[in-house]
């Protein structure tokens, strides 16, 4: 079968060998009779698991032997971790260089042009054309995942600019992966391509609604079919009864929840019917995944240890709230089988394979700030996708809670009756527009006006829209950028706002302007500066106000002005007075009655929390304090850092060296959780902030003292290996 293959393909055997297939399947057979290894550009439009991938890799083998460079794009760093796993495993020793990037948004990654496949995140893309990489014009063949996410407000538009920007530097082919959508002949006209679109599955996906369809001793449920005869179960709840249904045929189920305290206590409530089904090797192996979630951090919260109690009995929790280690270890956990049920809010929908006999959709509905309302189709459809293992099962369940027949027949009719919604540009809002509009001027891709609306035509947005509305939208953005000092007219020497009226040390930085002239565009310095960093040229102008000798308080305040720090932590209603009170130490605070106050408190509260960190409060504590788990306070560090990175580099070039020493520092110790005087023993690795206090509670304080001191003495304090390595690095001098 597998010569049949690589001659159908034309193909060196030993690379389709690796593809893992012995035959075409009707997807795949598509995409080659549309073009794809005749460099046709594609968009493959078919259920979860029913082999895009595979399309993506034949046209990377083609590429590859070609002598073409492969960029890989993905919306998650967690896929591109899976899938640089995955490529590499299967062609590194056929010679095919495999690399990842998804972090560091100020380099240029030079490094890169050495692979031939580069697997990145849409930001890290982005990134790298705003620093203008040399390797990109070299760029054969690009792969988009999950291409349906243009519709995300959050991660759309930049896949969309990206895309846009691609097209305009390469003449790679382009291969657009997606889920079965309504309007994907869109998102293929617009991109030049041919539409694959086959609704074709190798595992069976019977989708279903259960309600409760009699009381007694037991409950008694229903589940209702699409396809299938329906189904009685019986239990305490529905979750509990679909998923112990699922453990009597030895299989595992995979239950999705609208927020993280559910998912919780769904898990604790599985546990009690999971310990049941373990047997003796497996508890072992469970026992050792639960260490290591448990001892993740230095010191352990109550949420590391109750997750870890969950999964020693054979049930786990998934949400944004775990460390990123947890989170991989929980999944490996669940893909050997050992895990029997996993409760997960949607971060566990889209991207990384983690599939299940059985998916339980519990909630249907979320709260948007509006109230509560029905998630999308598409959601929902990703949610059941995850239902079959190919390796595994002929087939797989979806099946939602309904409370009642009637409310049964709705959900039916709307998730699994339906078209999902249209695919739709999110690229017009105004802090989007603001900063791409940058990013263009500043790498001189549109050095006019009209130059900037001609780029913004060859947009999904202007393909699905009239546009007039951006196009007035841009004329505005560009008046903003030009206040602010970031673009300048070539031809103006005319205007100054009197923008800069209380911050006179700003004139020489921030040049005369002209509006309303189709004149050429550039960027200032500060301005290209501005668009390498990453940020809202808005939340750059937030920050280049307040560059002057301040608390460290009050710069903590201005990041918490910029929207790359959204959300702020919700201030309770018991926490206000309070509060309130500890605003004293702050300059210019809003009267009670103000309609800001409430953002106030919120930044205030957010300042507090860094602050904690920064005088080592422990994980646990922040947990107690303010309700905050620690993947989601690592989220926040990693934010504040780069913001306050970005402050920094602003401050050096408008020349403020003091302010800049200061905000490093502050960068500095939020990243590392520690006081001032720790920072010289962090910046060695394998130094965290606990074992750099018990190196101080030693009197060793610095690299100096770690040089000098006995390697017994370091051992017993850090341990023989860490002791070692760290020895040597002070040594060197390297890192310090």
């Amino acid at each position: 079968m597998f010569d049949k293959l690589y001659e159908e393909l034309s193909l060196p055997k030993e690379f389709v060998d690796r593809i893992g297939i012995e035959k075409l399947n009707p997807v795949q057979k598509e995409a080659v009779k549309k073009g794809l290894l005749k460099g046709k550009n594609l968009v493959v439009a078919s259920p979860t698991a029913s082999g895009k991938t595979v399309v993506a890799e034949i046209a990377m083998i083609k590429h590859f032997l070609n002598h073409g460079k492969i960029v890989y794009l993905v919306p998650l760093k967690a896929l591109a971790s899976e899938k640089y796993k995955e490529f590499k495993k299967k062609y590194s020793d056929l010679g095919l260089k495999v690399a990842i990037s998804v972090g560091d948004y100020d380099s240029s990654a030079g490094w890169l042009g050495k692979y031939d496949v580069i697997i990145c995140t849409n930001e890290k893309m982005d990134s790298l054309i705003r620093h203008q990489t040399n390797w990109i014009n070299k760029i054969s063949l690009i792969v988009t995942d999950e291409i349906h996410l243009l519709n995300d407000y959050g991660r759309g538009p930049i896949i969309e600019f990206v895309l846009t920007q691609l097209r305009r530097l390469t003449n790679a082919q382009i291969i657009s992966l997606s889920a079965t959508i309504s309007n994907a002949n869109e998102i293929a006209e617009w991109l030049d391509s041919s539409l694959v679109k086959v609704d074709y599955r190798p595992v069976k996906l019977h989708k279903g609604v259960l309600y409760q369809s009699n009381t007694g001793e037991e409950i008694e449920y229903t589940i209702d079919f699409l396809e299938k005869g329906n189904k009685k179960i019986f239990g305490k709840d529905g979750e509990i009864a679909l998923c112990k249904d699922v453990l009597e045929m030895e299989k595992q189920a995979l239950v999705f929840l609208s927020t993280r305290r559910s998912a919780e206590a769904v898990a604790e409530k599985l546990m009690k019917i999971t310990d049941q089904y373990l047997k003796g090797e497996e508890r072992t192996k469970l026992g050792k995944i639960a260490n290591q979630i448990e001892n993740e951090l230095p010191n352990p919260t109550k949420q590391c240890k109750k997750l870890a109690n969950i999964v020693r009995r054979g049930s786990a929790f998934h949400h944004a709230g775990l460390m990123q280690k947890q989170r991989d270890v929980i999944e490996e956990g669940f893909k050997a089988g050992l895990i029997k049920t996993l409760s997960s809010t949607v971060t566990l929908a889209y991207g990384v394979n983690i599939p299940a006999y059985r998916v339980v959709i519990r909630d249907v509905k979320r709260f948007t700030g509006y109230g509560s309302d029905f998630i999308p189709v598409l959601d929902v459809l990703q949610m059941a996708g995850r239902a079959g293992r190919p390796a595994y099962d002929d087939s797989g369940e979806a099946v939602i809670i309904a409370r009642t027949d009637g409310e049964a027949e709705e959900l039916k009719e709307r998730y699994f009756l339906s078209d999902t919604e249209p695919i739709e540009s999110k690229l017009e809002s105004e802090p989007i527009l603001r900063m791409y509009s940058l990013v263009l001027i500043a790498s001189q891709v549109t050095n006019s006006k009209s130059q900037l609306n001609d780029f913004f035509k060859r947009t999904f947005y202007a393909h699905q829209n009239d546009f007039d509305s951006i196009e007035r939208q841009l004329e505005s953005v560009i008046k903003q950028l030009q206040e602010f000092g970031f673009v300048e007219n070539n031809k103006s020497n005319i205007v100054k706002k009197d923008l800069l009226k209380d911050h006179p040390y700003l004139n020489e930085f921030v040049p005369a302007f002209e509006v309303n002239k189709d004149e050429d565009l550039k960027a200032t310095k500060i301005g290209k500066r501005v668009s390498e960093l990453y940020i809202d040229p808005l939340s750059a102008w937030e920050m280049i106000k307040n560059i002057k000798d301040d608390s460290d308080i009050e710069y903590l305040m201005t990041i918490n002005k910029c929207v790359e720090m959204k959300p702020l932590l919700r201030v309770k209603k018991d926490e206000y007075e309070e509060l309130g009170e500890s605003t004293s130490i702050m300059k210019n605070v809003p009267d009670v009655w103000d309609v800001d106050y409430s953002e106030f408190l919120s930044s205030f509260k957010t300042v507090m929390l860094f602050t904690d960190w920064i005088e080592e409060r422990t994980e646990d504590q922040m947990l107690e304090k303010f309700d905050i788990p620690p993947g989601e306070l690592y989220t926040k560090i990693r934010s504040a850092e780069w913001m306050l990175y970005s402050y920094k580099e602003l401050a050096m070039i408008v020349e403020k060296k003091n302010v800049a020493n200061r905000l490093n520092k502050l960068s500095l110790r939020i990243k590392h959780g520690v006081r001032e005087d720790l920072l010289k023993l962090v910046v060695l690795k394998g130094i965290g902030r606990a074992r750099a206090r018990k190196l101080w509670h030693a009197k060793i304080r610095t690299t100096d003292d770690i040089k000098k001191v006995k390697p017994d003495i370091l051992a017993e304090i850090l341990g023989p290996a860490i002791a070692k390595k760290v020895k040597e690095e002070a040594q060197s001098g390297k890192n310090i």
